[in-house]
């Protein structure tokens, strides 16, 4: 959800299609007028490249056999057999005759230029050498530069990209699919508005087409330009049929303009078009969770799970949901249900780590726990989970329980450095052990993520009392209390936007 969409590769080969096979049969006849006094062969390369030019493949096939069968080792005559080659739709033997010429002479430019095209319709790893040899010929040419921007925004080098989607400007402006590749790297960059500029030059070759106008209307809402981006939606919001992507992602912004109601009634138009829509279910969910809603989110899922009896993810959300009303016993029974569909799922062992740990089953939520972490060893949040529930424990310093907790705490910061509460919970334990060193860089790391961890606060102003650094503690409590204070005010505007439960009625539940 909320992902631009990309395009087919299929579309990229326009780029080099039409116009240019013309410039390559023109390229080849320049080169025989060159040898026109004494080159007895300069008939047969014109005859061939007037069938080419005349897209009569079949002609300049035959011309070319005939041609080869007096100079079996003329690049030129290769060349252009791969040309009426690939013009037949035979682009693994063109290629084969491309490369052929280019055996016979390796900087001939036209053959340069016909095998990396083909590379690059039948994606072959060979293209991008190919057309770096153009560069090196024809440093400045857009047609090679777009080529070559394509393929690295396929393997996702986005870096690399954009400054020869840029030099490639003149070729791509009339691209749909190439702008929409361009347009895609700027986001990745987080150069947004330059996204949107992109994005919109797409949209303004096909404005029919759904998907140009979804990525304007992503790219604007990251450039922080909700009004336009709802604009740009509109048109795919009000549609029939229902565009679920697009109810999802204006559901997204309506949200984050504190428009809930609105947000709600886009996702239920979608779940009413598209009662299967596993996302929408989600995203409903976590609306409902942020705002301290659960039961909505229930019924809603419960809809959902009647349609979608099977689907192990929305029992583990609505699992979730059921720990936020304090339902632990049926959230337990969701979540064997989830576990039994896909023993797999990603966060149930740490979904029922939860329950079993607000429920003080301790000894089966370390279990839980330590099966998250064995499932998932590269998830942060599991490890930080495991270490938070291993501090409950309250085992001595030394305990073999004790190093476990501060294996997993260092190794969930190590796995994401971000991770606030993970460093919190360091900080805690250096603060219990009394190294104030380890204490205070934790805190600080913490507050670089939240600069509103009032936790990290805390911990701040009781490592630092007996340090040289604890002129630092009047200014640090004020920032506490300034914390407290911004954190309650947003509490209240969050009951503001609660959401209201109505009984369903065959439909998903209205709001």
């Amino acid at each position: 959800m909320n992902r631009l969409s990309s395009s087919s590769p299929a579309q990229h080969a326009k780029t080099w299609n039409g116009s240019r096979f013309l410039l390559l049969c023109c390229l080849l006849v320049l080169a025989w007028q060159g040898h026109a006094q004494n080159d007895p062969r300069q008939n047969p390369v014109r005859a061939i490249s007037d069938a080419l030019r005349s897209h009569d493949f079949t002609q300049a096939l035959r011309l070319c056999q005939a041609a080869l069968a007096q100079y079996p080792g003329d690049y030129r005559i290769w060349t252009l057999r791969g040309m009426a080659t690939a013009g037949t739709g035979d682009l693994p033997k063109a290629l084969l005759d491309y490369q052929h010429a280019l055996g016979l002479s390796p900087a001939y430019l036209p053959a340069l230029e016909g095998a990396a095209q083909t590379e690059f319709q039948l994606h072959k790893e060979g293209a991008e050498p190919l057309l770096e040899k153009i560069l090196a010929q024809r440093p400045d040419d857009p047609a090679t530069h777009a080529l070559l921007a394509i393929l690295e925004y396929r393997r996702k080098d986005c870096a690399d990209a954009i400054g020869h989607f840029a030099k490639a400007s003149a070729v791509i402006a009339n691209q749909p699919a190439a702008l929409n590749d361009y347009g895609s790297c700027l986001a990745a960059l987080n150069r947004d508005d330059e996204a949107v500029t992109i994005f919109a030059d797409a949209l303004a070759l096909d404005p029919a087409r759904p998907e140009a106008r979804y990525n304007l209307a992503l790219a604007q809402w990251d450039a922080h330009r909700a009004d336009d981006a709802l604009k740009t939606l509109a048109p795919l919001t009000d549609a029939t049929p229902v565009n679920e992507d697009a109810l999802s992602l204006a559901a997204d912004i309506d949200e984050s303009r504190n428009d809930t109601v609105g947000a709600v009634a886009l996702l239920r138009k979608a779940l009413v078009a598209n009662p299967k829509d596993i996302a929408i279910y989600l995203q409903f969910a976590a609306l409902s969770f942020d705002h301290a809603s659960p039961q909505v989110g229930i019924d809603m899922l419960n809809f959902g799970l009647a349609q979608l009896p099977n689907e192990p993810r929305l029992y583990l959300v609505r699992g979730i949901l059921l720990t936020q009303l304090g339902e632990f016993a049926r959230a337990a029974d969701d979540f064997e249900t989830a576990s039994r569909l896909d023993p797999a799922l990603q966060f149930l062992g740490v979904a029922e780590g939860l329950v079993n740990s607000q429920r003080h089953n301790t000894t089966e939520a370390l279990a839980r726990f330590r099966a998250a972490v064995k499932a998932h060893p590269n998830e942060a949040y599991a490890h930080y989970l495991l270490a938070e529930a291993l501090l409950e424990e309250g085992k001595q310093q030394g305990s073999a329980e004790y190093q476990e907790e501060l294996h997993e705490a260092t190794r969930a910061v190590e796995l994401d450095p971000k991770l606030a509460a993970a460093h919190d919970l360091l900080a805690t334990i250096y603060i219990e052990n009394g190294d104030v060193e380890q204490a205070t860089r934790h805190s600080r790391a913490a507050l670089a993520t939240d600069p509103n961890d009032q936790q990290a606060i805390y911990h701040l102003v009781v490592a630092l009392r007996g340090t040289s650094q604890k002129d630092e503690i009047p200014a640090l409590l004020k920032r506490l209390i300034e914390s407290r204070s911004k954190s309650k005010s947003e509490e209240q505007a969050t009951k503001q936007y609660r959401l209201y439960e109505e009984q369903p009625a065959g439909n998903p539940p209205a709001q």
